[in-house]
């Protein structure tokens, strides 16, 4: 039976449709023996069909490119390999959460062993301090119950949380996401211009203010998580993001030089008395605002965030050897999690597969043993 052109596009249409569908709540794909995380389209979680070809292509570029600029014995992360330092915390929840905010790690009054590594997000593991840069603030709640979406095996407990001192992102979709640090990387000093037509106008502004903050000290910043998450499960799912603030403003700042003063202010400061961030949770402010989109923040005006725990970091002295080494040897995921927390959207997707290839190739070529990723700074 002949359906004619107007027959065969609708039958066309009908079968991209239903592949749309399939696609968006299956497994979409393994990428290098990891299987990519599917969309939960209840949740309004929507997958590019080419995502894990992305994060495959993106994966191999950044392996490419620490084989190509580090040594065996001292390979670094991608991104943020320059540390301040890694700290031990506690992650205390409040006694008075609202119901609804009380799942997975947030049970009102748990204490947890908490610890905490301070970054620049430059990929120059070897940058100046005083140059603008976006830091970071990687969590690691320890003894959390619970199975996780991917466990970390060296601290199989533990739930990740990862923030940045930016509550936006530049680029949304997976293949401008694979293809600015592509041109980064591996590109010239000409192919540099293309990056405005790939993040497009409001990309490039926001990664131009994220490429020009200046901080004096990493425990004196607001953190965000910039991405989505579930928050609960089952019927009480709600779409969240994070942050952190200090409890109050540190005023003692002394090192303000020097290629490495951010790690020198932190060690003053807890040589001396200890430190505190108050950890928050944002709810989406309706569905219009769109899981998917990591440009546009959510205006803490219209929908404030609600405190959950008080992070307290103890006196302590951190910048020793031993301690050092321990946390570099330490991966951060925010897969490391509970179903009640689990990441959501494209960026988040691509971390999950991208995170563990470069962890794995790193602990690789410095013949880190899992033992030694198990000792704790």
């Amino acid at each position: 039976m002949k359906l004619g052109i107007r027959g065969l596009l609708v039958s066309t249409c009908l079968a991209v449709s239903v592949w749309s569908v399939l696609a968006a709540n299956a497994e979409v794909a393994d990428v290098q023996g990891i299987p990519y995380p599917s969309a939960n389209t209840e949740i309004g979680e929507v997958v590019n069909l080419d995502e894990a070809a992305d994060a495959d292509r993106l994966a191999s570029d950044l392996s490419n490119k620490i084989q190509r600029d580090y040594h065996r014995g001292g390979a670094r992360r991608d991104a943020h390999p320059k540390a301040h330092g890694c700290v031990k915390a506690k992650f205390n929840v409040l006694a008075d959460l609202p119901v609804e905010l009380q799942t997975g790690v947030f049970s009102p009054g748990q204490s947890y062993e908490t610890i905490i590594r301070f970054s620049n997000g430059s990929p120059n593991a070897a940058g100046d301090d005083n140059s603008g840069d976006t830091r970071g603030m990687a969590i690691k709640v320890m003894d959390v119950p619970g199975e996780k979406l991917f466990a970390d095996r060296a601290h199989p407990t533990a739930q990740d949380f990862i923030l940045i001192s930016s509550p936006y992102f530049f680029v949304n979709g997976s293949a401008g996401y694979t293809e600015f640090f592509r041109i980064v990387n591996n590109g010239g000093l000409l192919s540099l211009f293309k990056i405005p037509f790939v993040l497009g106008l409001g990309g490039t502004i926001n990664a131009g203010k994220m490429l020009s903050q200046k901080i004096d000290n990493p425990l004196n910043v607001d953190y965000f998580s910039v991405t989505p998450y579930q928050l609960g499960d089952a019927a009480l799912k709600q779409v969240v993001k994070y942050s952190t603030k200090p409890c109050e403003p540190i005023g003692d700042v002394q090192a303000t030089d020097g290629p490495n003063f951010l790690r020198q202010a932190m060690q003053d400061h807890l040589a001396a008395g200890s430190a505190c961030f108050i950890f928050g949770v944002q709810p989406r402010p309706n569905d219009s605002y769109s899981i998917e989109d990591v440009i546009n923040e959510w205006p803490e005006d219209e929908v404030p965030f609600v405190d959950i725990a008080r992070i307290e970091i103890p006196q302590q002295e951190f910048d020793t050897a031993p301690q050092n080494d321990a946390c570099e040897s330490m991966s951060y995921n925010p897969w490391h999690s509970l179903e009640a927390h689990r990441p959501l959207g494209t960026v988040n997707r691509m971390r999950r597969v991208v995170y563990e290839i470069i962890s794995e190739l790193r602990f690789d070529m410095n013949d880190v043993s899992l033992e030694e990723r198990q000792v704790k700074p």
